[in-house]
């Protein structure tokens, strides 16, 4: 997971610097293990139709899961599991937090940061690099085996409890297709 990361924010040592303080990483993957191990044992036990990665349809992404994060806080825990977990059996992951800020609005002092999920990268290409590498997309979001997705919501509130309900966890709209 830490290579990955490393590859990924090379261009900003600004951001590798602030994802990565050693202690907070340590800390982070100590409480995160229980869940990774849970989390690493359903999806390694569950069977899924093997399928296209390069055209997935909404009918095949049935059988694939889909992880909340709740209070994620940067999102380490689904940092980890993205790059663990397979692709083909995981959609992707909703990191649940009240500091994300609103979608598309700006970042406000106490808002969590989004730039290492959603950022702009460089392209820091060498010349003895091929062409295809992690380096070649144009924002962080693209370099995750596993997609991230951030959700401003306070799990204090019932109205956010209520609408994380209906659009995170109900499946009967969704299964009627």
């Amino acid at each position: 997971s830490i290579a990955g990361w490393r590859l990924r924010y090379r261009g900003d040592p600004k951001l590798w610097k602030r994802i990565f303080k050693k202690d907070r990483v340590i800390k982070e993957l100590v409480e995160a293990a229980p869940i990774i191990d849970a989390v690493w044992k359903l999806v390694d036990d569950y069977e899924v139709p093997l399928q296209s990665s390069a055209s997935v349809s909404p009918k095949e992404k049935e059988g694939r899961f889909t992880f909340v994060d709740l209070a994620s806080g940067k999102g380490y825990l689904s940092m980890f599991l993205s790059e663990m977990l397979p692709p083909e059996k995981v959609e992707g992951f909703v990191l649940v937090d009240k500091a994300w800020p609103m979608r598309n609005m700006d970042r406000k002092p106490h808002h969590i940061s989004a730039q290492h999920i959603y950022g702009n990268r460089t392209d820091i290409n060498t010349p003895k690099e091929p062409a295809a590498t992690l380096t070649s997309t144009s924002t962080y979001y693209e370099t995750w085996p596993i997609p991230m997705h951030t959700s401003k919501q306070d799990l204090k509130q019932k109205s956010d409890l209520r609408n994380m309900k209906k659009r995170l966890f109900d499946t009967t709209d969704r299964k009627s297709t």
